[in-house]
């Protein structure tokens, strides 16, 4: 039986050994054994070094030093920060407006709303806002943006709720940074997932 040796589409770095299905239709028509390819793997087999992994390349294998645990540990981290950042820009619930309403908390809207709150009670919020400010967000049930009118208590309610999100992140990330510190071997550095 013949083998394929895969890697990773997006690294190159080889992964495993699997068996070519045999083609049976071109076996009869050459008269010998011919095989089925499958995406990302090749026929030849990457060389072994010890400490080195294989990689493909547009010119084929390549060995490269494995990186240590401390460079994988600065990379977890790299991907631990990425994602606490995305959990905080990526949206929070609040009922602010007296119902539960999906809100965008990117960086623009953060700042916006808390520049918002300093001024929740001057003559000029009251003459801006006298219907409300508007704040588009995603009420529970439903597919799109539709804009909520939150009152100058109601205002200070969403950036309290967006400051406990903000908060609750960082805590999950928090989490993760410490596992990752702890992680004594790279198995256990990859058993760290970041949902």
């Amino acid at each position: 039986m013949k083998k394929l040796y895969k890697f990773d589409p997006d690294t190159g770095k080889y992964i495993g050994a699997v068996e070519a299905e045999l083609d049976e239709w071109q076996t009869e028509i050459a008269g010998y054994p011919c095989y089925k390819g499958i995406g990302n793997a090749v026929w030849d087999e990457p060389p072994t070094e010890a400490g080195k992994s294989a990689y493909m390349t547009q010119y084929g294998w390549e060995l490269r030093p494995d990186p240590t645990l401390d460079e994988l540990k600065a990379a977890k981290l790299k991907d631990v920060d990425a994602w606490t950042a995305g959990k905080i820009t990526g949206g929070f619930y609040s009922n602010a407006s007296g119902e539960s309403v999906f809100y965008d908390s990117d960086k623009d809207t953060q700042i916006t709303m808390q520049g918002i709150a300093l001024n929740v009670n001057t003559e000029q919020f009251a003459e801006k806002y006298s219907d409300g400010c508007p704040v588009r967000g995603v009420k529970e049930g439903d597919a799109v943006k539709s804009i909520q009118y939150l009152s100058a208590e109601q205002v200070l309610q969403w950036c309290a709720d967006l400051s406990i999100h903000i908060g609750t992140c960082k805590q999950q990330g928090w989490v993760k940074q410490a596992q990752v510190s702890t992680a004594a071997t790279e198995e256990k550095l990859d058993a760290i997932v970041l949902e």
